[in-house]
């Protein structure tokens, strides 16, 4: 957290009105200036978007702060008036920044005046006519006041990145599906429904002509193809669209580009060619395909796009949509795509990789959207280690060779070459290509390769050592290839059988076998593979047998990577292919769905979802991912000492009651004997809340099909019922006899035993908190499966110890409650839950009690108490002091001048630390933290006071 910032609200953006105005460049921690930059010993990434800054014009770019070792993200570029003053330039300038979508926020600064456009959000440029014009998000004038929700004039606020931990900032300025990147994928998707709702064209001619269409706009735009290209297949043409309604043109004009580029990119089979020449259907079909307007009457996507602007890795994202679409595919954000391969591709690890003979493999290649990604990696790394000069394309052809794919489908494969040879041309200048000869190396049948996976690596298409492998393999619970059956077989000869089939598993176990030693995998896996008991074998393995290194889990980022009407949940498994030391640990990185994710501006970690799990932890407990999912360690602990008492299945069974699930409906085909069923009172399992049974809402059983019927004593009261829901809502039934569906639970004792169940009952509404937090720990399906539903088995697995006591202390009581009362709910809703929202004031009171209660446990002769809590910009700092210290500050405003020294002194001129500090001044102790909830709940002041006795302990104390 950067405390470096200026005191009064009116002042917070002086540092835009310095640049605006020529007072020189401002001295703010973060802000890079462009003219001048120095790329020595700076990080890779951020050289990457100052050279793009540097293109564009931009005076300087503003930086996130590092975190957890990742590079500093570019979050903003800043202009003057020397570029594009004109508003109609800059406009055409916004468009191209939108389109690259490189930055969330562009800053225009003039003279006593400062313009604000966001390029992660809609093409706020678009005019009445279709014409770009200039029309900022917001604009501040020099003697305007700044209200308090304008976040984005506080650079200290963009330099800690608290300003997208504001949900009404991120839904004002971020938006995935508004943004250029998904926005060009629909109107791309649509219009090749369009297309092939006008059924112009034999189908693959059509869709391949449409990939041209996109491949040669961008080479056009970028001035490879010039209009003498053009002009040369048809006389006076100078754009494609001229050429691409005339078959001898458009033959003419691909056989010229396929002699010039090579790699088949623009190659034209003996079929095609003979359908292009004779065909009467190509102008119309370049009408529809260049359309002025969409299907739904917006400007084109050939006009609202600058083609020249667009990340080269998005052109295969499009690609994508022309793969079979299957229902085991899913679809992968850029940013977790740019995260996994940070992950595997590590420039140490690179410098390792070049250095051999060993190649980047994905499995399930798709159109390459992984493999340029990983091309684009491997090309920033020449260029660091060769002081920064570009690459030649004698340097970047070997470097498409270490780059391989596989995938079952040969359009995939096709589409991944022409992605990866997209990615050539975009690491060279337009006048390099223009020189070229025969530009694109062949990639089909050498590095990229139709076929399964499976097969071949029986067959040994895969004829060099792999090193990495990263991808997104199918989700698919069927074997669909012979190859895939053939690895199963093997698989269950050696290890049993694999769970749920799952295709997923075996391309993770079989591209293991594939490694060279101390290689990298970063794969894809449902998330099943932490959470998903049946998998509890197959995950034993692969602990057992490799070195796992770390645990992506994105159960949290719910709905960011849905396939149509599905909403896979998933995991990320990073493993080296060596043998686990016996004292390992593995970081198990939880991420949240905030602002900043869900918008898929990249992913945000933070000290609290970091957790470092035991090797033989992470092979043996059943219960250490929920937990680390929930909160961490206090709570594998809390349920540990709750999994040791008798639970309602030992009770149900010792006492010989009939207990389970209700009936099972049935369909035509399935039906078993139910006549103690049919025409029996029901209960709804709605009418079961947590008032208990109402009773008003029965209905009669209808003569259906039923599959599930049970018995007789199951529906036979007294019985206790309880609802398979996160919240265990519950009744007790002594009425008439009373049938139930399986999504309820039931417990039917004997008349003698009604008291039993009453005591029950009352232990339910007694521990109703700590119940609900062990079943939200312990449950398969809650979070994973399904939103709020739990399993009968989660309910019979419920403590209960006859003494009534559960000997629980307060701590054990505060994480069951925290769980209950927030932690669910962030799971579920992320950015929209109460965690996410500042923190109230009687949280960050009870925050105080419950830390100061920990320490003093410890420290009580000389007990820490709470001085106060200070806001600054995104940020609380709660001032703790043990004993009776003498404060020598007043107000925020000097105790943010302390803290500055203090940092200075431990960090010298650097004052950009983490999110979350801990500082410790002789008698005092600050705690500097975002002023989210999330990061002041009670159970997070018992994780804060561990830390700090640690500390302490460490220090002597």
């Amino acid at each position: 957290m950067t405390l470096d910032e200026v005191g009064s609200p009116g002042s917070e953006a002086d540092w835009l009105f310095a640049i605006g105005e020529g007072r020189g460049f401002p001295g703010v921690d973060g802000l890079v200036a462009v003219d001048g930059y120095d790329p020595s010993g700076r990080a890779p990434e951020e050289v990457a978007v100052m050279e793009k800054a540097l293109d564009y014009g931009a005076r300087a770019v503003f930086f996130e702060a590092a975190r957890h070792g990742r590079a500093p993200v570019a979050q903003a570029l800043v202009f003057d008036v020397n570029t594009a003053a004109d508003d109609s330039e800059f406009a055409e300038l916004h468009k191209r920044l939108w389109s690259w979508g490189g930055v969330p926020l562009v800053y225009r600064a003039a003279p006593g005046r400062i313009q604000l456009f966001r390029c992660a959000h809609k093409p706020d440029f678009v005019g009445p006519d279709s014409a770009a014009v200039c029309r900022p998000i917001r604009t501040l004038s020099v003697a305007a006041d700044i209200a308090a929700e304008d976040v984005w004039w506080n650079a200290a606020r963009i330099r800690n990145g608290t300003i997208w931990d504001d949900p009404d900032a991120c839904a004002l300025m971020l938006s995935a599906q508004k943004s250029a990147h998904r926005t060009l994928v629909e109107a791309v998707r649509n219009l090749a429904g369009q297309l092939t709702e006008s059924r112009l064209l034999e189908p693959r001619l059509r869709r391949r002509l449409l990939i041209l269409a996109l491949l040669i706009a961008y080479l056009e735009e970028r001035s490879v193809l010039l209009p003498d290209d053009f002009s040369r297949a048809r006389t006076g043409a100078t754009r494609f669209f001229e050429v691409l309604g005339d078959g001898t043109a458009l033959v003419k004009l691909l056989e010229a580009l396929e002699e010039r580029f090579n790699g088949q990119v623009f190659r034209v089979t003996g079929a095609e060619r003979t359908a292009l020449l004779e065909s009467a259907e190509l102008a119309n079909y370049a009408r529809l395909v260049e359309g002025l307007e969409d299907a739904t009457g917006q400007m084109s996507l050939w006009r609202l796009y600058s083609f020249r602007d667009l990340p080269v890795e998005l052109i295969s994202n499009i690609y994508q949509l022309f793969v079979k679409d299957v229902a085991s595919s899913i679809y992968t954000p850029p940013a977790l795509v740019r995260l996994m391969l940070e992950e595997a591709l590590s420039w140490d690890r690179l410098d390792a990789l070049m250095a051999g003979d060993g190649v980047i493999l994905d499995p399930a290649c798709g159109s390459g959207v992984f493999l340029v990604e990983a091309y684009k990696r491997l090309v920033l790394h020449w260029r660091m280690r060769h002081g920064w000069t570009r690459p030649g394309i004698e340097e970047l052809r070997p470097m498409l060779e270490r780059v391989h794919g596989v995938d079952l489908e040969e359009g995939a494969i096709e589409l991944a070459a022409f992605s990866l040879c997209l990615s050539l041309c975009d690491a060279l200048q337009p006048e390099e290509i223009r020189a070229s000869v025969k530009l694109f190396p062949p990639l089909a049948n050498e590095t990229l390769h139709w076929s399964c996976f499976f097969e071949a690596k029986e067959k040994g298409l895969l004829k060099v050592p792999v090193a990495v492998v990263v991808g997104n393999p199918p989700f698919e619970s069927t074997l669909t290839t012979d190859g895939a059956r053939r690895s199963y077989a093997a698989y269950t000869k050696g290890y049993g059988l694999l769970a749920d089939t799952q295709l997923a598993y075996l391309f993770l176990h079989e591209a293991m076998e594939l490694l060279t030693p101390n290689g990298i995998l970063a794969l894809i896996q449902p998330a099943g593979f932490l959470y998903n008991q049946n998998a509890a074998p197959f995950r034993h393995g692969i602990f057992t047998r490799w070195d796992v290194r770390e645990i992506l889990d994105f159960v949290s980022a719910r709905g960011l990577f849905k396939k149509g009407k599905a909403d896979p949940q998933i995991v990320v498994a990073v493993v080296q292919a060596t043998e686990p030391t016996t004292d390992g640990r593995i970081l198990h990185a939880v991420f949240r769905r905030n602002g900043r994710a869900t918008a898929e501006q990249g992913f945000d970690i933070d000290y609290y979802d970091l957790h470092w799990v035991r090797s033989n932890d992470a092979r043996e407990s059943v219960d250490v991912w929920r937990s680390n999912l929930l909160g961490g360690g206090r709570v594998r602990d809390f349920i540990e000492r709750l999994r040791q008492y008798p639970t309602l299945r030992d009770i149900a069974t010792r006492l010989e009651w009939d207990f389970g699930e209700g009936y099972i409906a049935g369909g035509k085909d399935v039906s078993r004997s139910a006549e103690h069923l049919i025409g029996q009172p029901l209960l709804p399992t709605e009418a079961l809340s947590e008032t208990g049974i109402d009773a008003t809402h029965l209905q009669i059983v209808p003569d259906q099909p039923i599959e599930g019927p049970r018995s007789v004593k199951r529906f036979t009261p007294p019985f206790l019922l309880v609802k398979e829901n996160e919240d265990l809502h519950h009744g007790l039934w002594q009425g008439q006899y009373l049938t139930y569906k399986h999504r309820i639970t039931g417990f039917a004792a004997n008349r003698r035993d009604v008291g039993h169940l009453q005591a029950i009952e009352a232990w339910l509404k007694k521990e109703q908190s700590v119940l609900r937090a062990y079943v939200a720990v312990i449950s398969a399906s809650l979070f994973v499966q399904r939103a709020t539903a739990i399993l009968g088995a989660d309910i019979l697995a419920l403590p209960y110890p006859e003494s009534g006591d559960l000997d629980l202390s307060d701590n054990d009581r505060i994480i069951a409650q925290d769980i209950v009362d927030y932690q669910r709910e962030f799971i579920r809703r992320g950015t929209g839950s109460a965690l996410m929202q500042e923190a109230p004031e009687d949280a960050l009171s009870a925050f105080d009690e419950t830390f100061a209660t920990q320490i003093n446990a410890i420290y009580s002769r000389n007990p820490l108490r709470a001085l106060g809590r200070y806001h600054w910009a995104g940020a609380i700092c709660g001032a703790y002091a043990f004993g009776h210290g003498v404060v020598d500050w007043s107000g925020a405003d000097e105790l943010r001048s302390k803290l500055d020294v203090l940092l200075q002194e431990r960090r010298g001129s650097n004052l950009t630390i983490t999110r979350i500090t801990r500082l410790y001044d002789q008698g005092f102790l600050f705690l500097l933290k975002p002023d989210r909830h999330r990061f002041w709940t009670r159970s997070v002041a018992l994780r804060d006071a561990d830390d700090v006795l640690a500390d302490l302990r460490a220090q002597g104390f």
